[in-house]
């Protein structure tokens, strides 16, 4: 939308807005579906005496609805050269930025050519301002703004133009591609290649920050892949077999890529994140452009021999709690995984703004510190359904409107009483989608006070519709997210078109009982050689790809306090650790093997003492672990 006002040259009236619409309806051409030029209204007055003139803050509108297809377009093409009407006025509209270029059909055209040193800024913005510059003499330093500011610039481009928002994922989808080929033509395999599947979100365009393809550098976080072999009765029958036999498999593909040049360096290493569960081998594999791959073997039966597991008699009941963790994990990482990227890179490349708004929307969730409680792929889901579901209004033509459509919605969702349901693939129908209610209401009566699943988010992948909200996110935790949506939603309405987007980003820390806040110099580390206190060169870590120190440190409080403090970080920025006292760790009875450090509390009128956590104490142990990392703790004590 453009605004423009307080101008003593120009008289805004309705011949002016026709003029406004018939320049943008011819300069902006297919970029726009919808232009609507809006003037202020007039208060009233006597018919006999002169209208009252406008005051110098009144402002004409024009509001855009654009199409996303062709508004970041950087070419347009005019009549051809031997239209000489058409050329004349094509020239005259766009005075010295029109040009004659041959096209690749051999026509010589003229044309405009909408390519900036400033890459950042979007060709519809250069666009317009042109238009405004020279028929209507309204300078960029004049009273007139496109408002409200994109939120474009507040993703990470990686030199990479705004026309293109798919670009910087471009190389490693390539490079997926390149290394999927030389690990099927590898020879004396054990077993054929069945299959290779992406199960990344940088192979789905939706990493807030792009893979960086530099021999220099590693990135942030490995692009995981998996392989599926050939079935054969020779596959062991045992989960610790299983994964030995996977060693052996994942050997060979390394001396394979190895030995024909294709990765400059391999890693073989164990997850031990599987608690008492066998760990399970991936092998990181280093290309010669930089991108590092972690490839994960996938193996059918893995799946039936921990359900044959959990239906044995002599499970306990805290073994067959690890067993159904243990297999959910299993299909979210196997099965759902694979399957949730493939449709979230086909809608990405059929929605071109898609892929900026999920990563957008996961910036926002880490700026409030949301990171570890809301997996990727619920957001994912979140931002497809403003797309593929957008009544009553048409799919979003900008990145802004698609932003703040979404978090609309999540300030509207009662999850309480209502499933998310997103159909990807198109292939839900009416009796599917009263089958996910149906198993909506069920899992409400099994567990009305949501102890494991507060927002239920089903799809025709999904159709449990748990998959990705098991336990995360908590009940407390979905309605803050909630609220914070509204609380943006309703700063958006209130700010109206003088909104600054970044606001929306600004976290809030009051609310919390305690914040570990972090050296500058910890978020920006990608090396950790500068702490004694965290470990390099870790079998979780075999090419160092997870350099993030903030990262590590929060993992650690994670697995120590996790069961005590209900911990909030930011993953792509982490500047500070935020924490919640668990409910369960205040006065209660005295008791053996609390699991945490306590003190004793007397109160009047107790006959036994009360204990509860050990707060300054257990806060002195967070500021030892951290040591050079922390620069201070707040804390309401």
């Amino acid at each position: 939308m453009f605004a423009a006002g307080g101008d003593s040259r120009l008289n805004w009236t309705a011949d002016c807005a026709d003029k406004l619409h018939a320049r943008f309806t011819y300069g902006l051409g297919d970029r726009t579906t919808l232009i609507c030029p809006h003037v202020p209204s007039r208060a009233s007055w006597q018919v006999s005496s002169a209208p009252p003139p406008l005051g110098a803050d009144s402002y004409v509108t024009v509001g855009l609805l654009l199409n996303p297809e062709n508004s970041r377009r950087t070419v347009d093409r005019g009549p051809p050269v031997d239209n000489n009407k058409a050329s004349a006025l094509f020239r005259e509209f766009w005075g010295d930025r029109a040009e004659l270029r041959r096209f690749k059909d051999g026509t010589i055209s003229e044309s405009v050519v909408w390519t900036e040193p400033d890459a950042k800024r979007a060709p519809l913005n250069v666009i317009i301002r042109h238009i405004l510059d020279r028929h209507f003499d309204i300078h960029e330093s004049s009273d007139g703004n496109i408002i409200p500011k994109a939120t474009d610039n507040l993703l990470p481009q990686q030199e990479s133009t705004q026309t293109e928002l798919l670009g910087p994922f471009t190389s490693t989808r390539n490079t997926y591609e390149a290394l999927s080929k030389s690990i099927r033509d590898l020879e004396n395999l054990p077993l054929q290649i069945r299959q290779i599947s992406a199960a990344s979100p940088a192979l789905r365009f939706s990493s807030i920050t792009p893979p960086i393809a530099n021999k220099q550098s590693s990135l942030e976080w490995p692009v995981e892949i998996q392989i599926q072999f050939e079935g054969s009765t020779l596959w062991p029958q045992d989960l610790v077999a299983v994964q030995r036999t996977k060693i052996a498999f994942l050997q060979k593909v390394a001396e394979g890529l190895e030995s024909g040049g294709w990765a400059s360096t391999v890693a073989l290493a164990l997850d031990t994140s599987k608690g008492k569960l066998p760990e399970e081998p991936f092998l990181d594999v280093a290309t010669q452009d930089g991108i590092i791959f972690r490839l994960r073997i996938y193996h059918e039966y893995e799946l039936m021999i921990l359900e044959q597991a959990l239906r044995g008699q002599a499970a306990s009941a805290a073994s067959r709690e690890e067993l159904a963790l243990a297999i959910l994990e299993h299909k979210r990482r196997y099965i759902q995984g694979p399957a949730h990227t493939q449709a979230v890179f086909a809608l990405s490349t059929k929605f071109s703004l898609l892929s900026p708004t999920i990563r957008l929307l996961k910036k926002w969730r880490d700026a409030h510190l949301l990171s570890s409680h809301l997996r990727d792929e619920l957001i994912e889901i979140l931002a497809i359904r403003t797309f593929l579901h957008p009544a009553p209004w048409q799919p979003p033509g900008s990145l802004n409107s698609a932003f703040f459509r979404t978090l609309a919605f999540i300030a509207s969702w009662d999850w309480h009483l209502d499933p998310l349901i997103v159909d990807l693939n198109s292939e839900l129908r009416k009796p599917d989608i009263e089958g996910i209610s149906t198993a909506f209401q069920a899992r409400r009566k099994l567990d009305p006070g949501m102890h494991r699943v507060a927002m239920f988010a089903a799809s025709d992948i999904d159709r449990h519709g748990i998959v990705w909200t098991d336990r995360r996110p908590a009940k407390v935790i979905a309605s803050r997210f909630t609220k914070l949506a509204a609380a943006a939603t309703a700063m958006i309405k209130e700010s109206g078109l003088g909104l600054a987007p970044d606001l929306l980003f600004l976290p809030s820390l009051a609310e919390y009982d305690f914040v570990v806040h972090l050296r500058h110099e910890v978020s920006e580390a990608k090396s950790t050689k500068s702490f004694k206190n965290i470990e390099m060169g870790t079998a979780k870590n075999p090419l160092k790809v997870l350099l993030k120190p903030a990262q590590e440190f929060f993992d650690e409080l994670e697995d120590l306090y996790g069961d005590h403090i209900v911990f909030f970080h930011n993953q792509s920025a982490a500047t500070a650790i935020a924490g919640l006292w668990n409910p369960t760790t205040g006065p209660r009875d005295w008791k053996i093997d609390l699991g945490y450090n306590a003190i004793p509390m007397y109160e009047v009128g107790s006959v036994e003492p009360h204990v509860m956590i050990n707060k300054l104490a257990v806060l002195h142990d967070i500021a030892r672990l951290g040591r050079d990392m922390i620069a201070k703790i707040d804390h309401n004590l």
